[in-house]
C-alpha cells in the first residue's frame, strides 16, 4: 500500500495538529456482560487490517507533496479506564475520549478504550481521525464483512520521489489554473453571473461572515457527548403527527439543540440558522427520486437555513419544505455542473497557499455553519459484535467541524439512534448535553433509552 492522501486531506491533517478542530468521528457501543483485555485487545488487531484502520501517513519527501498511506498493522494499545461509578463520571469518561486528538501522522490515529458503568456493563469507544472514512465508510467497511486485504491499482507500486514530484507539478498546475479561472470570472461578473460559479457559490458564505454571531467565541479543543435510542415507530409516528418527515424531525431536533445553546449563551436568537445536512443520493429512501438520477455523484450537501428564536416544537411542515428545497438546489447544481456545490477555482487557487493558510479558510467557511445533521441509516449487524459479544446499543458519533453541534443518526433493530457531539464553549450555561437531547425528545413525546 503506497496511496496518496486525497487532495485536501493534508487540511484536515493540519487541523488535527494544529488547531481546535477535531477532525473526528467514533463509536460507542455498550455490552452488557464485561469483556476482557483480551477480547478488546483482538478487537484492535482486527481493526487493524490495512483496508481498515492498520495504516498511517508517512510525511512527503518532496515539499508541497501529499502524504500517503503505508501499512501500519500494529495497533495502538487499548486504552482500559477504571471503572465509572456513576452516569455522571461516565459522561466525563465519554467527553475525555472524544476530546482525544488523533493524527495519523504522528501517531495511530485511532484508539479503542473501554470502562465498565455502574451495572458492571462494558461501554467502548472507537475514535478516529475522519481522514479514514466516512461514518458510512466505518460502517460498512469495519463491520459490514470480513476485513480483507484487497488489491489495488497502487498496492504494488513504489510511492518514490518522482511521483512525489509528479504530484506537486500537478497541484501547482491545478492551482494556477485555479486562479486564472476565479480571475476570469471576477472580470467577467459585470456582464454574466455564472449561477454555479466561484462567486455565486462563495456568495451566502461571505454573507455570513459578515454576521457572525459574537457569542459563540473562540472555539474550545473540548467535545462532549450524548448518545440516546428511540423506538423507530414512534419517531415515524411524531414525524408525521407534525406534518414532517423522519428526516426533517432529525433536522428540527438538532436545530432546537442549536436555538437552547444560542439563548442559553447570550446570542442573537433572531439570527437564522444554518445547518449543513450531508445527503447519500443513491439512498432512495431518504432523497428523492431525481436525486438517484445525477450520475457518479454519489454523495453531497445540503445548506438548510431556519428561522431563529425559541426552540419550536410544532409544526414541521417548514422544515421539510426547507429539507426539500436545499436537497433539491444541490441536485440541480450536480446535474448543471457534475460536481457538489463547492467554489472550484477558489478551491483549487487554496492549494497554492500554505496549509495553515487554507485551513484556516476552509473551516473559517464551514463555520458560517451552526450544526450538522447526518443520517447514516441502518448500521450493519456486524457494528455490534465484539468476538462472542453482542452490544445492545451502537451509536455513531459526528464531530462538529468548526459548528457548535453535529448529531448522527443510525437505524439498529427497530431503534433511532442518536450520537451528539458538541463543542462545550457555544453551548452556554445549563444541563449537560444528554440532559438537554432528553429534554428536547421529550418534548416531541418520544420516550427514549439512553446508554
Amino acid at each position: 500500500m503506497n496511496i496518496a492522501l486525497v487532495e485536501f486531506g493534508s487540511l484536515m491533517l493540519h487541523a488535527s495538529r494544529r488547531s481546535t478542530v477535531l477532525p473526528n468521528m467514533g463509536l460507542v457501543l455498550r455490552f452488557p456482560e464485561g469483556l476482557t483485555a483480551a477480547e478488546l485487545g483482538a478487537e484492535a488487531r482486527r481493526l487493524a487490517s490495512p483496508y481498515g484502520l492498520g495504516r498511517r501517513l508517512a510525511p512527503p519527501r518532496v515539499p508541497g507533496a501529499r502524504p500517503r498511506w503505508v501499512p501500519a498493522p500494529d495497533p495502538p494499545p487499548v486504552a482500559l479506564a477504571p471503572p465509572c461509578e456513576d452516569a455522571r463520571s461516565l459522561d466525563r469518561w465519554l467527553a475525555d475520549e472524544l476530546s482525544v486528538r488523533h493524527d495519523p501522522q504522528d501517531d495511530a490515529g485511532w484508539r479503542l478504550a473501554a470502562t465498565r458503568d455502574a451495572e458492571g456493563a462494558t461501554v467502548v469507544a472507537l475514535t478516529l481521525n475522519h481522514l479514514f472514512g466516512t461514518g458510512r465508510d466505518l460502517a460498512t467497511t469495519l463491520y459490514g464483512g470480513e476485513l480483507v486485504e484487497h488489491e489495488n491499482g497502487d498496492s504494488g507500486r513504489s510511492y518514490d520521489v518522482k511521483r512525489e514530484l509528479l504530484d506537486v507539478g500537478s497541484r501547482f498546475g491545478r492551482g494556477t489554473l485555479g486562479v486564472l479561472r476565479l480571475g476570469r470570472e471576477v472580470a467577467l461578473a459585470p456582464m454574466r453571473r455564472d449561477p454555479y460559479g466561484a462567486l455565486a457559490d462563495l456568495g451566502k458564505p461571505v454573507a455570513a461572515l459578515r454576521d457572525r454571531d459574537s457569542s459563540r467565541g473562540r472555539p474550545s479543543a473540548r467535545r462532549v457527548g450524548a448518545t440516546l435510542r428511540v423506538d423507530a415507530a414512534a419517531w415515524a409516528k411524531a414525524a408525521r403527527r407534525n406534518g414532517g418527515t423522519r428526516t426533517a424531525l432529525q433536522v428540527a431536533v438538532a436545530a432546537n439543540l442549536l436555538r437552547a445553546a444560542r439563548r442559553a449563551r447570550g446570542g442573537k436568537t433572531d439570527r437564522p440558522l444554518r445547518l449543513i445536512v450531508p445527503v447519500d443520493l443513491a439512498d432512495r429512501s431518504e432523497t428523492p427520486q431525481a436525486a438517484a438520477t445525477v450520475g457518479p455523484v454519489r454523495l453531497t450537501s445540503a445548506s438548510v437555513e431556519l428561522a431563529g428564536g425559541a426552540p419550536d416544537h410544532g409544526e414541521l411542515t417548514p422544515v421539510r419544505a426547507e429539507l426539500q428545497r436545499a436537497i433539491d438546489a444541490a441536485v440541480r447544481q450536480i446535474k448543471a455542473t457534475g460536481r457538489v456545490p463547492v467554489a472550484p477555482g477558489v478551491v483549487d487557487a487554496l492549494k497554492l497557499l500554505p496549509d495553515a493558510i487554507a485551513a484556516r479558510v476552509m473551516f473559517g467557511v464551514h463555520a458560517r455553519y451552526d450544526g450538522a445533521v447526518s443520517n447514516v441509516g441502518a448500521l450493519p449487524p456486524g457494528i455490534r459484535r465484539i468476538g462472542e459479544h453482542v452490544a445492545s446499543d451502537a451509536f455513531l458519533m459526528a464531530f462538529p467541524l468548526g459548528t457548535d453541534l453535529a448529531i448522527a443518526f443510525g437505524r439498529q433493530d427497530g431503534d433511532v439512534t442518536l450520537g451528539a457531539v458538541a463543542d462545550p464553549s457555544r453551548l452556554g450555561g445549563g444541563p449537560p448535553l444528554q440532559e438537554r437531547l432528553a429534554e428536547e425528545l421529550a418534548a416531541w413525546d418520544l420516550p427514549t433509552t439512553a446508554l
